[in-house]
């Protein structure tokens, strides 16, 4: 079913394509969060990238990014101390909250003048998958011009939403996913090797009651100095 069927944002073909490419039997080296940032990017109208972020007291940590140019983003706020990722990780916002901002465009305030500076990416729409004690696990979708991301992208998003929450949050998801994913949290945040990264993870999960991941997110916001 097409467009032209009334399936007006293309949802039938997304949610297949979503299926296919996160539901897929746990093996080394995938990653689930990886596949989804892909299919959203690759769906949602007027998105050039997408990315999963972690933010919260002063730092904010993309770890699923299509584009290596939102490490430019993250610089940004993790240099000032400031923008709409943090400033939305400081109100606590609920889950499926939306943050549209329409144009990115970063501001340098030298102490004797203010020059703007044009971010690779000018529209951001951001959805809350988990705020909690100051942080805030969000997806975020990227656009190169301003005023890009509207409603067909809230819209798309939502599907996207709910199935990155399932990953990271979800209970019912097996064990052996959830290490798979907290091993890699801990290799793109602190920058190891995925063996390094199982190394320093494995010792904190001795009891196995505790959540991989949930144990991963802590992990790194006490070595980071984030907690």
């Amino acid at each position: 079913m097409g467009a032209g069927d009334g399936d007006l944002f293309g949802l039938a073909e997304s949610l297949r394509a979503l299926r296919e490419f996160t539901l897929r039997p746990v093996e080394s080296g995938y990653d689930a969060l990886d596949a989804l940032v892909a299919v959203c990017r690759r769906t949602v109208p007027g998105a050039d990238a997408a990315a999963i972020s972690y933010a919260g007291h002063g730092q904010v940590r993309s770890t699923h990014v299509t584009d290596p140019a939102i490490d430019v983003i993250d610089r940004w706020h993790n240099q000032t101390g400031a923008g709409p990722l943090l400033e939305e990780a400081r109100a606590q916002s609920v889950h499926g909250s939306v943050l549209v901002v329409e144009d990115l465009t970063l501001s340098v305030d030298s102490g004797a003048c203010s020059v703007g500076v044009r971010p690779p990416f000018r529209s951001l729409h951001s959805t809350t998958l988990r705020s909690q004690d100051g942080h805030r696990t969000a997806l975020d979708l990227y656009a190169a011009p301003p005023h890009a991301l509207g409603l067909p992208a809230t819209v798309m998003a939502e599907m996207f939403v709910r199935r990155a929450t399932h990953l990271l949050y979800g209970a019912d998801e097996t064990r052996a996913a959830r290490y798979q994913l907290a091993v890699s949290l801990v290799s793109r945040c602190l920058d190891l090797a995925r063996p390094d990264a199982e190394h320093l993870l494995s010792p904190h999960l001795d009891d196995g009651n505790r959540d991989p991941v949930f144990v991963a997110e802590r992990l790194i916001d006490h070595i980071t100095g984030t907690d």
